[in-house]
């Protein structure tokens, strides 16, 4: 079959398929006819309005109980959450006042600690001061010792005791300064704790205010105002054991400075005690070092003028026994030129006669046994010059010894000793203590 559009139409088996078939077919070149809708689809369109409806309406009559319940609600919290923000505000103004109580207590105490610890310190830099008269003193006596000459220039007792007594004075001036300087510490850790006290106070004092006036506000005071996102003040606000927990470690410092400055004032106290008995027995060993090397030097010096003594004698009997010597030795030149005149003369016999007789051997013998006398009082001679030169350099050298020692138990005893009983040693222990 051919229609008019001259397209061939396919073969079905009713009489619906074929209207079906030919509604496609004219639709198929012109949109004029719309989509068709199916009669179940109008159906459920009216269905599901008349649904949606009275979903709305029963959802509208909940919302309205619900607003009468909530604003009933709403009233009732508002009312009962004010109370019990009055009854918070109460509390927390005791416990603010509270700790304001425990901090200005606290304060005060160690207002009293900082000025017991700048009276520890005071005394204590007059202790340190003190060390000076005794240094300047014990520096003197070394200095006035090294004027000591040659072999009395030694390295004795009393340089040590002196020396140890510099290194004593040296120490203590050390754990003086180291005992002002933890003093100072313990000041800066005072004052710090009592600074955060008093900030702590004053904000304790601005919050009781502030928590006061908050407590008697109520609906009906005037002048109120909304203030606008008070959310913006969380981020400064802390939690009520993060405030609590501030409080407490502010106190607990300032309990830990006051008596680690106790211990310090303590520290000190021992430390002036203790160094000024030390150095006293130091002085009093110095002393003693003194005497005892006096008391050496005063037996050196007679035992050198006795030695003297017997250096004279002695000086005496060589240049005796040397002129002796001399003697000797001058009397030895006449057999000697007999006996060499004797030698030469019979040396000029003629011939024969110069034989060597009895005579001739004798002669010989004198002269070598006088030559040998000549020579061993020669040698004599010389051992006895050399004994006496020895004799007077000994003799110069006591003399000289004599002097240095004179010149010791000078230096000794009227400018070292002198000097510390001028200091009249008292200890470096400032006064009233």
């Amino acid at each position: 079959m051919t229609s008019a559009y001259g397209s061939t139409l396919p073969s079905y088996g009713s009489k619906r398929d074929v209207g079906k078939a030919l509604l496609q077919t004219l639709a198929a070149p012109s949109n004029a006819v719309r989509d068709r809708k199916a009669p179940q689809d109008w159906n459920a369109a009216f269905n599901s309005h008349v649904t949606i409806s009275d979903k709305d309406k029963n959802k509208s009559e909940s919302q309205r109980d619900a607003s009468n319940r909530l604003i009933k609600e709403l009233d009732q919290k508002t009312k009962s959450k004010q109370a019990d923000i009055n009854r918070r505000l109460q509390d927390r103004i005791t416990t603010v006042s509270y700790w304001k109580q425990r901090l200005t207590t606290e304060h005060a105490s160690i207002c009293q600690e900082i000025t017991n610890l700048t009276m520890s310190k005071q005394k204590t830099q007059q202790a340190l001061a003190s060390t000076e008269l005794p240094t300047e003193v014990s520096t003197n006596c070394l200095k006035n010792r090294e004027n000591r000459e040659t072999i009395d220039l030694v390295q004795d007792l009393v340089d040590d005791e002196l020396l140890n007594e510099l290194n004593m004075l040296s120490e203590v001036q050390k754990l003086l300064s180291a005992r002002i300087m933890g003093t100072d510490e313990r000041l800066r850790a005072l004052n710090d704790c009592k600074s955060s006290l008093e900030l702590d106070i004053r904000d304790k004092e601005e919050c009781l205010r502030l928590d006061e006036h908050c407590y008697k506000l109520n609906n009906g005071t005037a002048g109120l105002q909304a203030v606008a996102q008070p959310s913006l003040y969380d981020a400064h606000s802390s939690t009520v054991e993060k405030h609590e927990e501030f409080s407490q470690v502010n106190l607990e410092k300032s309990e830990i400075a006051r008596v680690m400055s106790c211990l310090q004032r303590e520290l000190n106290d021992f430390s002036i005690n203790k160094s000024n008995d030390e150095l006293q027995k130091q002085s009093e060993l110095v002393g003693a070092m003194f005497r005892l090397r006096l008391k050496e030097l005063t037996e050196a010096k007679t035992g050198l003028e006795g030695q003297l003594e017997k250096t004279n004698l002695e000086v005496t009997s060589v240049e005796d026994s040397l002129h002796q010597l001399r003697e000797a030795l001058r009397g030895k030149e006449g057999p000697l030129k007999v006996a060499t005149t004797r030698f030469a003369v019979r040396a000029k016999r003629p011939n024969v006669e110069q034989t060597r007789d009895f005579v001739h051997g004798g002669l010989l013998s004198e002269i070598n046994d006088i030559n040998a006398s000549q020579e061993s009082l020669k040698q004599q001679i010389a051992c006895a010059e050399e004994t006496l030169h020895k004799l007077l350099k000994n003799k110069e050298r006591l003399q000289q010894d004599i002097s240095i020692k004179k010149k010791s138990i000078q230096i000794d005893e009227q400018q070292c000793l002198r000097l510390r009983k001028t200091l009249s040693w008292r200890g470096f222990r400032p006064a009233g203590m």
